[in-house]
Protein backbone atom coordinates (compact mmCIF):
# COMPACT_ATOMS: atom_id res chain seq x y z
CA UNK A 1 0.00 0.00 0.00
CA UNK A 2 0.91 3.76 -1.29
CA UNK A 3 0.47 6.45 1.61
CA UNK A 4 1.20 10.10 1.97
CA UNK A 5 0.49 12.35 4.78
CA UNK A 6 -0.01 15.95 3.40
CA UNK A 7 0.40 18.79 4.99
CA UNK A 8 0.88 21.25 2.31
CA UNK A 9 -0.10 22.00 -1.30
CA UNK A 10 0.38 18.78 -3.54
CA UNK A 11 0.13 16.99 -6.76
CA UNK A 12 0.32 13.66 -7.78
CA UNK A 13 -0.54 11.19 -10.37
CA UNK A 14 -0.92 7.74 -10.29
CA UNK A 15 -1.24 4.91 -12.26
CA UNK A 16 -4.08 1.78 -11.48
CA UNK A 17 -6.94 3.44 -10.18
CA UNK A 18 -9.95 1.84 -10.46
CA UNK A 19 -12.23 3.83 -7.84
CA UNK A 20 -12.25 6.93 -5.42
CA UNK A 21 -13.07 7.35 -2.07
CA UNK A 22 -12.91 10.62 -0.18
CA UNK A 23 -13.92 11.46 2.84
CA UNK A 24 -13.14 15.18 4.07
CA UNK A 25 -14.76 17.66 6.57
CA UNK A 26 -14.52 21.32 5.41
CA UNK A 27 -13.42 22.85 2.14
CA UNK A 28 -14.47 21.74 -1.57
CA UNK A 29 -13.97 18.73 -3.51
CA UNK A 30 -14.14 18.58 -7.13
CA UNK A 31 -14.17 15.23 -9.23
CA UNK A 32 -13.52 15.78 -12.94
CA UNK A 33 -13.19 13.16 -15.83
CA UNK A 34 -9.60 12.07 -17.64
CA UNK A 35 -7.93 10.41 -20.67
CA UNK A 36 -4.97 10.58 -18.60
CA UNK A 37 -3.41 8.73 -15.66
CA UNK A 38 -4.92 9.61 -12.42
CA UNK A 39 -4.21 13.20 -10.92
CA UNK A 40 -5.25 13.97 -7.13
CA UNK A 41 -4.14 17.33 -5.92
CA UNK A 42 -4.60 19.17 -2.16
CA UNK A 43 -4.65 22.55 -1.04
CA UNK A 44 -5.88 24.98 1.38
CA UNK A 45 -4.94 22.58 4.17
CA UNK A 46 -6.28 24.08 7.66
CA UNK A 47 -5.80 21.97 10.83
CA UNK A 48 -4.67 18.15 10.95
CA UNK A 49 -2.96 16.85 7.54
CA UNK A 50 -4.52 14.91 5.05
CA UNK A 51 -4.00 11.26 4.46
CA UNK A 52 -3.93 9.75 0.81
CA UNK A 53 -3.31 5.63 0.23
CA UNK A 54 -3.33 3.37 -2.83
CA UNK A 55 -4.44 0.31 -2.27
CA UNK A 56 -5.87 -2.50 -4.43
CA UNK A 57 -6.92 -0.07 -7.11
CA UNK A 58 -8.70 2.23 -4.62
CA UNK A 59 -7.30 5.99 -4.24
CA UNK A 60 -8.23 6.99 -0.39
CA UNK A 61 -8.44 11.15 0.64
CA UNK A 62 -9.09 11.49 3.91
CA UNK A 63 -7.64 11.73 7.42
CA UNK A 64 -5.82 9.24 9.81
CA UNK A 65 -8.35 9.14 12.17
CA UNK A 66 -11.15 8.98 10.01
CA UNK A 67 -10.35 5.91 7.51
CA UNK A 68 -12.71 2.97 9.48
CA UNK A 69 -15.18 2.99 6.60
CA UNK A 70 -18.07 2.82 9.43
CA UNK A 71 -16.70 6.02 11.24
CA UNK A 72 -18.08 8.77 9.37
CA UNK A 73 -21.82 6.86 9.76
CA UNK A 74 -20.97 6.68 13.53
CA UNK A 75 -20.50 10.07 13.95
CA UNK A 76 -22.11 11.74 11.12
CA UNK A 77 -23.59 13.90 11.61
CA UNK A 78 -24.17 15.97 15.00
CA UNK A 79 -21.95 14.34 16.73
CA UNK A 80 -19.06 14.60 14.29
CA UNK A 81 -18.59 18.73 14.95
CA UNK A 82 -17.23 18.24 18.11
CA UNK A 83 -15.15 14.95 17.76
CA UNK A 84 -11.71 15.94 17.81
CA UNK A 85 -11.98 19.21 16.56
CA UNK A 86 -13.13 17.98 13.03
CA UNK A 87 -15.28 20.79 12.03
CA UNK A 88 -11.91 22.59 12.49
CA UNK A 89 -10.38 21.08 9.42
CA UNK A 90 -10.73 21.47 6.13
CA UNK A 91 -8.85 21.12 2.90
CA UNK A 92 -9.94 21.10 -1.45
CA UNK A 93 -9.60 17.79 -2.93
CA UNK A 94 -9.45 17.97 -6.96
CA UNK A 95 -9.14 14.68 -8.78
CA UNK A 96 -9.33 13.76 -12.37
CA UNK A 97 -10.60 10.15 -12.74
CA UNK A 98 -11.70 7.95 -15.96
CA UNK A 99 -15.00 8.80 -16.71
CA UNK A 100 -16.02 4.80 -15.88
CA UNK A 101 -14.00 5.23 -11.76
CA UNK A 102 -17.32 4.50 -9.17
CA UNK A 103 -16.84 7.66 -6.78
CA UNK A 104 -18.00 7.74 -3.32
CA UNK A 105 -17.66 10.97 -1.44
CA UNK A 106 -18.66 11.91 2.33
CA UNK A 107 -18.01 15.38 3.59
CA UNK A 108 -19.52 17.18 6.76
CA UNK A 109 -19.95 21.08 5.29
CA UNK A 110 -17.61 20.65 2.04
CA UNK A 111 -19.35 21.79 -1.17
CA UNK A 112 -18.56 18.81 -3.60
CA UNK A 113 -18.64 18.89 -7.87
CA UNK A 114 -18.48 16.01 -9.75
CA UNK A 115 -18.88 15.96 -14.02
CA UNK A 116 -18.36 13.57 -17.09
CA UNK A 117 -18.60 10.43 -15.07
CA UNK A 118 -20.64 7.30 -16.12
CA UNK A 119 -19.87 4.90 -12.98
CA UNK A 120 -21.67 4.93 -9.75
CA UNK A 121 -21.37 8.33 -7.65
CA UNK A 122 -21.87 7.98 -3.93
CA UNK A 123 -22.24 11.62 -1.98
CA UNK A 124 -22.85 12.24 1.20
CA UNK A 125 -22.80 15.67 3.17
CA UNK A 126 -24.43 17.24 6.03
CA UNK A 127 -24.38 20.55 5.01
CA UNK A 128 -22.20 20.84 1.78
CA UNK A 129 -24.01 21.71 -1.50
CA UNK A 130 -23.86 19.10 -4.31
CA UNK A 131 -23.30 20.10 -8.01
CA UNK A 132 -23.35 17.26 -10.68
CA UNK A 133 -23.00 17.77 -14.41
CA UNK A 134 -23.19 14.80 -17.56
CA UNK A 135 -23.53 11.90 -15.33
CA UNK A 136 -24.80 9.10 -17.09
CA UNK A 137 -24.40 6.36 -14.28
CA UNK A 138 -26.18 5.80 -11.00
CA UNK A 139 -26.35 8.95 -8.88
CA UNK A 140 -26.80 8.58 -4.89
CA UNK A 141 -26.81 11.90 -2.97
CA UNK A 142 -27.76 12.26 0.55
CA UNK A 143 -27.94 15.48 2.52
CA UNK A 144 -29.59 16.78 5.86
CA UNK A 145 -29.48 20.53 4.58
CA UNK A 146 -27.04 20.67 1.13
CA UNK A 147 -28.78 21.42 -1.88
CA UNK A 148 -28.56 19.09 -5.21
CA UNK A 149 -28.00 20.86 -8.48
CA UNK A 150 -28.02 18.50 -11.49
CA UNK A 151 -27.82 19.11 -14.98
CA UNK A 152 -27.65 16.94 -17.99
CA UNK A 153 -27.96 13.20 -16.01
CA UNK A 154 -28.99 10.14 -18.21
CA UNK A 155 -29.50 7.29 -15.95
CA UNK A 156 -30.83 7.19 -12.39
CA UNK A 157 -30.74 9.38 -9.46
CA UNK A 158 -31.59 8.81 -6.09
CA UNK A 159 -31.78 11.69 -3.72
CA UNK A 160 -32.26 11.81 0.12
CA UNK A 161 -32.57 15.01 2.73
CA UNK A 162 -33.84 16.65 5.65
CA UNK A 163 -34.05 19.93 4.76
CA UNK A 164 -32.23 20.10 1.32
CA UNK A 165 -33.37 21.16 -2.01
CA UNK A 166 -32.46 19.17 -5.78
CA UNK A 167 -32.97 21.27 -8.65
CA UNK A 168 -32.64 19.08 -11.87
CA UNK A 169 -32.44 20.41 -15.16
CA UNK A 170 -32.61 18.46 -19.11
CA UNK A 171 -31.41 14.76 -18.99
CA UNK A 172 -33.29 11.52 -19.16
CA UNK A 173 -33.71 9.51 -16.38
CA UNK A 174 -34.68 6.08 -15.92
CA UNK A 175 -34.85 6.07 -12.43
CA UNK A 176 -35.40 8.96 -10.17
CA UNK A 177 -36.42 8.81 -6.78
CA UNK A 178 -36.64 11.80 -4.15
CA UNK A 179 -37.34 12.02 -0.13
CA UNK A 180 -37.16 15.11 1.58
CA UNK A 181 -38.88 16.64 4.86
CA UNK A 182 -39.52 20.34 4.02
CA UNK A 183 -36.85 20.73 0.48
CA UNK A 184 -38.17 21.53 -2.38
CA UNK A 185 -38.06 18.62 -5.75
CA UNK A 186 -37.56 20.55 -9.16
CA UNK A 187 -36.94 18.87 -12.24
CA UNK A 188 -37.18 19.54 -15.36
CA UNK A 189 -35.87 15.46 -17.31
CA UNK A 190 -36.93 13.14 -20.40
CA UNK A 191 -38.19 10.38 -19.06
CA UNK A 192 -36.38 6.76 -20.31
CA UNK A 193 -38.95 3.82 -21.68
CA UNK A 194 -40.76 2.53 -18.48
CA UNK A 195 -38.93 4.79 -16.45
CA UNK A 196 -40.09 5.20 -12.56
CA UNK A 197 -40.27 8.70 -10.80
CA UNK A 198 -41.14 8.78 -6.90
CA UNK A 199 -40.74 11.66 -5.33
CA UNK A 200 -41.99 12.07 -1.40
CA UNK A 201 -41.87 15.15 1.04
CA UNK A 202 -43.80 16.24 3.74
CA UNK A 203 -44.18 19.86 3.49
CA UNK A 204 -41.41 20.67 0.74
CA UNK A 205 -43.04 21.23 -2.48
CA UNK A 206 -42.60 18.89 -5.88
CA UNK A 207 -42.33 21.07 -8.94
CA UNK A 208 -41.75 17.91 -11.85
CA UNK A 209 -42.22 19.28 -15.90
CA UNK A 210 -42.07 16.60 -18.72
CA UNK A 211 -41.85 16.67 -22.47
CA UNK A 212 -45.46 16.72 -23.96
CA UNK A 213 -45.06 14.06 -25.35
CA UNK A 214 -44.32 11.99 -22.30
CA UNK A 215 -46.27 8.59 -21.81
CA UNK A 216 -46.73 7.36 -18.55
CA UNK A 217 -49.11 6.41 -15.79
CA UNK A 218 -49.51 9.29 -12.82
CA UNK A 219 -50.64 9.11 -9.55
CA UNK A 220 -50.62 12.44 -7.37
CA UNK A 221 -51.26 12.20 -3.77
CA UNK A 222 -51.33 14.96 -0.51
CA UNK A 223 -52.96 14.85 2.30
CA UNK A 224 -53.45 18.75 2.54
CA UNK A 225 -51.09 20.02 0.18
CA UNK A 226 -52.76 21.42 -3.27
CA UNK A 227 -51.90 19.31 -6.62
CA UNK A 228 -51.91 21.01 -10.00
CA UNK A 229 -51.48 18.98 -13.17
CA UNK A 230 -50.72 20.66 -17.20
CA UNK A 231 -51.46 17.18 -18.23
CA UNK A 232 -55.44 15.99 -18.20
CA UNK A 233 -55.72 13.93 -15.23
CA UNK A 234 -58.75 12.09 -13.14
CA UNK A 235 -59.48 14.09 -9.59
CA UNK A 236 -60.53 12.75 -6.33
CA UNK A 237 -60.55 15.25 -3.38
CA UNK A 238 -61.38 13.27 0.07
CA UNK A 239 -61.66 14.13 3.61
CA UNK A 240 -57.87 14.54 4.57
CA UNK A 241 -56.55 13.42 0.97
CA UNK A 242 -56.80 14.26 -2.37
CA UNK A 243 -55.58 12.81 -5.35
CA UNK A 244 -54.82 13.15 -9.35
CA UNK A 245 -54.12 10.22 -11.66
CA UNK A 246 -54.47 9.08 -14.55
CA UNK A 247 -52.37 8.33 -18.12
CA UNK A 248 -50.81 10.32 -20.32
CA UNK A 249 -49.48 10.17 -23.73
CA UNK A 250 -50.14 6.52 -26.21
CA UNK A 251 -46.61 5.95 -26.36
CA UNK A 252 -45.35 1.97 -25.64
CA UNK A 253 -43.56 1.28 -22.10
CA UNK A 254 -44.95 4.30 -20.54
CA UNK A 255 -42.96 5.72 -17.53
CA UNK A 256 -44.76 5.18 -13.99
CA UNK A 257 -44.97 8.85 -11.87
CA UNK A 258 -45.56 8.94 -8.29
CA UNK A 259 -45.66 11.81 -5.87
CA UNK A 260 -46.86 12.09 -2.42
CA UNK A 261 -46.59 15.20 -0.07
CA UNK A 262 -48.36 15.88 3.69
CA UNK A 263 -48.64 19.34 3.20
CA UNK A 264 -46.17 20.30 0.43
CA UNK A 265 -47.82 21.49 -2.89
CA UNK A 266 -47.31 19.59 -6.36
CA UNK A 267 -47.35 20.64 -9.39
CA UNK A 268 -46.77 18.31 -13.16
CA UNK A 269 -45.32 21.01 -15.88
CA UNK A 270 -45.72 20.19 -19.63
CA UNK A 271 -42.46 21.29 -21.61
CA UNK A 272 -43.76 22.51 -24.91
CA UNK A 273 -41.51 20.19 -28.07
CA UNK A 274 -39.72 23.59 -28.94
CA UNK A 275 -38.61 24.43 -25.42
CA UNK A 276 -35.32 24.05 -23.57
CA UNK A 277 -35.20 22.18 -19.90
CA UNK A 278 -35.22 24.80 -17.23
CA UNK A 279 -35.51 24.39 -14.03
CA UNK A 280 -39.04 24.56 -12.96
CA UNK A 281 -39.57 27.73 -10.18
CA UNK A 282 -40.65 27.12 -6.85
CA UNK A 283 -43.89 28.90 -4.94
CA UNK A 284 -41.51 29.91 -2.26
Amino acid sequence: MARWTIDQPTTRTLDGIVALRVRIIGGHVNILPTDDPVTFEVSDIVGQPVLATQEAGILTITYEDLTGSGLLDRLWPIQLSGYLGVARRSATIGVRVPRDCPVEVTTLSAPVVAAGLTAKTQLRTTSGDITVDDLSGEVDVNTVSGNLAARGLNGGLRFNSVRGQVAVAGGRLADFSGKTASGQLLADVDLAPSARVRLASISGEIALRLPAETSAAVELRSASGRLDSAFTLDRRDLRGRSHLSGKIGSGVDPASVTTTTVSGTTSLLRRSPDAPAAIPEGTR
